[in-house]
């Protein structure tokens, strides 16, 4: 298991490798990232839409949903929200802001495109339930007429606790190791019900596909507060913590 500062070093080397990436590969992992996590989305509505009992199928689905981003972690692609921590590399003089600027826009480009392509594929392949799509539907009426400082804090509170449990998967050295160090933070998350931009992207095109009474201005709204509460919790709080804690235990 890694020590803590060796976590910040692996992220930090991270940064450097990421922004030495062509644009090209770093689209094509993003939009990988963006139908991971759609994917993991696609188990959890079917478990919550046809679970009797709705807290046994929402916790089932949390655990479910996990999958897609345990694919991202072993499968090396992009994510916006873990991203978020590479500016740790800045934070150390690694590489530039306007480099990390460059990775993190693409990525969250590229994982929007993922979760549209998943919604246009679920839709197109007839997959969702009636249930299902009534409990899609739900969720995003409820996303997009969320009053917006509570979908401010609502999205830094997403990425604490998804760049925590990221953080302690990068700490494990073995496969399972960090798919055990994952799992729980992120169903965590899931069943917090807190504003995740990348499941947004799903959640909030999947709807709009099939008919939700939500809007276009609605669904940009949530995606740029909650792109802006994520960027926070993961790039100023997580990162900007560790940052200072890290230098404090190497003085």
């Amino acid at each position: 298991m890694k020590t803590f500062s060796e976590i910040i070093d692996y992220i930090v080397d991270a940064g450097k490798h990421k922004t030495s990436k062509k644009f090209r590969a770093l689209l094509l992992q993003g939009i990988f990232a963006g139908m991971f996590v759609s994917t993991g989305a696609l188990g959890y509505f079917n478990l919550v839409a046809h679970t009797a009992d709705p807290g046994l199928g929402k916790f089932l689905g949390a655990l479910v949903f996990t999958t897609g981003i345990i694919g991202i972690l072993l499968l090396g692609s992009e994510l916006f929200t873990s991203n978020c921590m590479v500016i740790l590399s800045v934070y150390k003089k690694s590489i530039k802001l306007s480099s990390f600027m460059r990775v993190l826009i693409t990525v969250l480009f590229a994982n929007f495109l993922g979760g549209l392509l998943m919604a246009l594929l679920s839709t197109g392949a007839g997959i969702f339930s009636e249930q299902m799509l009534q409990t899609v539907i739900k969720v995003a009426v409820v996303k997009t007429n969320m009053p917006i400082g509570q979908m401010f804090i609502s999205a830094i509170l997403c990425n604490i606790i998804v760049c925590s449990g990221v953080m302690m998967s990068y700490g494990a050295n073995t496969v399972t190791g960090k798919i055990m160090a994952i799992w729980f933070p992120i169903a965590v998350f899931v069943l917090s019900g807190t504003e995740h931009i990348v499941a947004n992207f799903f959640y909030l095109m999947m709807a709009l596909l099939n008919g939700a009474g939500i809007t276009i201005g609605g669904i940009l709204t949530n995606f740029g507060i909650v792109t802006l509460g994520n960027f926070i919790g993961g790039a100023i709080i997580i990162a900007g913590a560790d940052y200072f804690i890290d230098k404090d235990l190497n003085i």
